[in-house]
């Protein structure tokens, strides 16, 4: 096995149900149900998912006897439907898996940086601690293309600027609107930030507002709706730069935070927020766009903020970073953010000063 396989590395997980189970099993199960939900036809998923139609359906009265539940339902003129059963088994499973996504990450990036100590002469992998965000979470495999793996670990805005702040890693990674919304937290982020030792470099500019369900069958409009008797809020955790956004639009709009239901509740991630609301287990939530999208959710904007990485000028005509710079000002990057709702590109990879931002 050659060096670079040995770095290629993904952390994962499988459910096992039943001691007769085996991962592969359970795979193409979920692999199956998916895509039998989306097209309603058992021949089309098992062509989909590259299996025979004798097998698929072996496969699913399997599983049926397994778990004593039916999973499907023939309706004349309908095509096949999933149970209430099978409905429910791919939600946990996408809400679990997107509530696992940032360790998992941090895990593989934990076993590459351990590897490569000892199988290559390069330097430790470059760490980036940063705000969840659904661009930069693909930074690291498309670094790695270019021969610069990344440690990406997720954290709350603050938490990371913290983290850097205390030589923890390299660059950090936090969003802020603008408007008097950005002064406030710019206020926060200040004592972290020092104009002459470091440098900002612009990854997007994204739309932040609240997902909701699809349809929005609540009418939730604005941030005040939040307040109104059944309706179940899920937060983000405390630190996160979307937490405290809610924090200055509820202090603006004469909320206290008793006043949510579910303020107390929290996520790690913008994904994760998305899986809960999707799975029914809250109303809404703050996030980005393409989060809701992803879930297939209602999304209310709410405003455009710009997420940035700060990293030290001393840093910048390192080999990693120099990739890193070209990487955002490229026509790849451009490519994969066009696949995510709600983000504008325009300007990544652009150098700006601190002290331009922070009043």
């Amino acid at each position: 096995m050659s060096l670079n396989n040995i770095l290629d590395v993904k952390c994962c997980f499988n459910w096992v149900f039943g001691q007769g189970a085996t991962r592969l099993d359970e795979s193409r199960l979920f692999d199956l149900l998916e895509r039998i939900r989306r097209t309603g036809s058992i021949a089309s998923a098992a062509r989909e998912t590259g299996i025979s139609y004798r097998n698929a359906w072996g496969l699913l009265m399997q599983w049926e006897n397994r778990f004593g539940h039916p999973l499907l339902i023939s309706a004349r003129g309908l095509g096949t439907q999933l149970t209430p059963f099978a409905v429910r088994l791919l939600e946990l499973d996408s809400r679990i898996r997107a509530g696992l996504m940032p360790h998992l990450a941090a895990a593989a990036a934990e076993m590459k940086r351990g590897l490569s100590e000892v199988t290559t002469p390069e330097p430790p992998m470059m760490r980036l601690h940063a705000s969840h965000d659904l661009i930069l979470a693909r930074l690291p495999d498309l670094l790695a293309l270019h021969g610069h793996p990344l440690d990406l670990q997720f954290h709350g805005s603050l938490e990371s600027l913290i983290s850097f702040a205390e030589n923890r890693c390299e660059i950090a990674g936090f969003h802020c609107p603008e408007g008097p919304i950005g002064d406030s937290l710019w206020q926060q982020y200040r004592p972290f930030l020092k104009p002459r030792q470091h440098v900002l470099i612009r990854l997007a500019r994204r739309t932040q507002g609240m997902m909701v369900k699809a349809g929005n069958p609540k009418k939730l409009r604005s941030i005040r709706d939040l307040a109104r008797p059944g309706i179940r809020f899920l937060n983000r955790q405390r630190g996160a730069g979307t937490r405290l956004l809610l924090d200055w639009l509820l202090q603006e709009n004469g909320i206290a935070a008793q006043e949510i239901a579910g303020y107390g509740n929290a996520e790690l991630t913008h994904s994760a927020v998305a899986a809960m609301i999707a799975s029914g287990h809250a109303d809404v939530g703050l996030g980005v766009e393409a989060a809701a999208r992803e879930f297939k959710l209602g999304f209310v904007p709410l405003l455009k903020e710009d997420y940035f990485l700060v990293m030290r000028r001393n840093l910048l005509q390192q080999p990693a970073v120099q990739s890193l710079l070209a990487l955002l000002e490229s026509r790849e990057f451009r490519r994969t953010a066009a696949e995510l709702p709600g983000y504008d590109v325009s300007g990544s990879g652009n150098q700006e000063s601190i002290a331009g931002h922070s009043g």
